[in-house]
Formats: structure tokens, C-alpha cells, sequence
């Protein structure tokens, strides 16, 4: 039988007595302990990663069957069937799937009291961090490879940018898992964490956008973390020139001229504004959800 995590942990604090070498040793066993635990994540994740993609393939097959003006090249189809809203979405439950228990698991079962007298909390959570977003990260690789070759099959060439895309979308990842780990921090259940996690994202995020649409506000939302999720399938094309769109909010009766309000929708985030931005958020969130775990008390 395997070693539970406490006792792997013992082991190396009893093996190793000098600081640094005993943070790397403890944080690397924590590292190889969480990927054996969420070994059964890492499947349902792959399963969840086939499913988004099975889902873009089979939308753009019935639009085939129907005789919807097919894509014009490797780009518009990649842009149009896999990276729009279906990756940002996959992204978000991804994210969830591996942050939403990082933390509030040792409060919600109570196992806080047999890890942390062993190990410390900030060399318990660098491990846990790295090893939950590095399997976050395997499932968008999984994601891009198989749209990547669906492409290639499709029309013998696949745009170089995607990789750019593949960057945007791991760095995106950073910055979502991050805010689970965060509300993770702080609360007991996972299921808690799950909850408010999707709300935030889906709810609170997008209706600030349409908010800030509709208020006609032409300030670029930098602030809200979905905005950078464009940047993934924007750059595909390449970043445009103009950023952001003037459109009216209604129309006139018929043959009217009159002109009626007008709201400004921003497209993508630049590159500079996105690594940034994305930066910024990432930090601000890890740092926050690790001076919480650190000051949280097991009851």
C-alpha cells in the first residue's frame, strides 16, 4: 500500500534537517503526492477535454450538413469551431475542477491537524499550486493537440499562431485557477468555492461587461478578468488595429435617421495590456490566497 501524504512528509523532514533542501524535498513530495491523489481528476479531465472538443467538431459537422457557408481557411475554422466561448468555458470548469478543494478540503475533512504540525502551510501550497495548475495546463495541451490535428486533417495546414493562442490560453488558465484558489482560501466546502467560482466568472463578469456596454463607458475593462479570455482566439488573426467597436444600442423606427445612443464593445486586450493584466491578477491572487491559508486557524 502507498504512503498517505503525512507520512511521506514525516519521512522527509526526518531524512533531511536543513532548510532549503528540505523545502525543495517537502514541496517536491507534495508535488508527486497531489498528482497521485487527483490521478482520477486527471481522467475525468480528459474526458471533460474530449467532450468540449467533440462538442465544437460536432456543432461545425451539422453546420456542414445544413450547407452553412463552410470556413474559409485553417484560421477562421480553428477561431470559429474551437476557440471562442467553448474554450473559455473549459477553461473556467477546468480550473474549478483542480483549485475549488486545494484548500478548503483540510477544513471541510478535517485534515489540517495531520499536515500542518509536519509541513509548513507556504511549502504545502507552493506544491499543491504547482502541481494542480500544471494539470490544468496537461488538459488545454490535450485540447489544443486535438484541434490542431483536426485542422491538419481537414486542410493540410494549421495557422503558427495557434501556438500563440496555446500561450494566452495557459497563461489565462494562471490567472482563472488562481481566483478558485483564492475563494478556496478562505471558505470550508468545495462545493462553496465551485458555486461562487462559476457565479463570479459567468455572472458577475459578463454582466459588468454588458453594463459597461451599455452605459456607453469607453474605458477598456482591464479589470474584468473573461476580457483577457479574448485574446485567445483574437490572436489567431493577429491583434487588429482597432481594438474596440462604436455600434448604436437600438435602431430607429423604419426609415428614420435619427441617431440613437451608442455603446463601445472592446474586442481583445492587447498584448502588453493582456500580459499585464493577466500578471497582475495572478499575483494579486496567489499572494491573497496564500496570506489567508496562512492565517487560517483549524477549528
Amino acid at each position: 500500500m502507498g504512503m498517505t501524504q503525512k507520512e511521506i512528509l514525516t519521512n522527509d523532514i526526518e531524512k533531511h534537517e536543513i532548510g532549503p533542501k528540505k523545502t525543495l524535498i517537502q514541496v517536491g513530495a507534495t508535488i508527486e503526492f497531489e498528482v497521485k491523489r487527483n490521478f482520477k481528476n486527471i481522467i475525468i479531465s480528459l474526458v471533460v477535454t474530449i467532450a468540449f472538443y467533440a462538442l465544437g467538431l460536432i456543432i461545425n459537422l451539422i453546420r456542414e450538413g445544413r450547407d452553412v457557408e463552410a470556413y474559409a481557411n485553417a484560421a477562421d475554422y480553428l477561431q470559429g469551431s474551437y476557440l471562442s466561448f467553448t474554450l473559455s468555458f473549459f477553461i473556467m470548469i477546468i480550473a474549478v475542477m483542480f483549485g475549488a478543494n486545494i484548500i478548503a478540503y483540510d477544513y471541510d475533512k478535517q485534515t489540517g491537524n495531520l499536515l500542518f504540525p509536519k509541513i509548513t502551510k507556504g511549502r504545502l501550497f507552493s506544491g499543491r499550486f504547482i502541481a494542480r495548475y500544471f494539470m490544468a495546463v496537461f488538459s488545454v495541451i490535450v485540447y489544443y493537440a486535438l484541434i490542431i490535428i483536426t485542422t491538419y486533417i481537414k486542410f493540410g495546414e494549421y495557422p503558427t499562431n495557434v501556438w500563440f493562442s496555446l500561450g494566452w490560453a495557459i497563461f489565462y488558465m494562471l490567472a482563472v485557477f488562481s481566483l478558485v484558489v483564492f475563494f478556496s482560501s478562505f471558505m470550508k466546502k468545495s462545493s462553496t468555492v465551485i458555486v461562487l467560482s462559476i457565479l463570479m466568472i459567468l455572472i458577475v463578469f459578463q454582466m459588468t461587461s454588458v453594463i459597461l456596454t451599455v452605459a456607453g463607458v469607453d474605458i477598456e475593462p482591464l479589470f474584468i478578468l473573461t476580457y483577457y479570455s479574448n485574446i485567445i482566439s483574437q490572436v489567431i488573426h493577429g491583434i487588429p488595429s482597432e481594438r474596440f467597436i462604436e455600434s448604436p444600442l437600438m435602431q430607429g423606427p423604419p426609415g428614420s435617421h435619427a441617431e440613437g445612443p451608442t455603446g463601445f464593445t472592446w474586442a481583445t486586450p492587447s498584448e502588453a495590456g493582456a500580459s499585464i493584466g493577466l500578471l497582475v491578477y495572478s499575483l494579486i491572487l496567489i499572494v491573497a490566497a496564500y496570506l489567508l491559508f496562512r492565517r487560517r486557524q483549524q477549528k
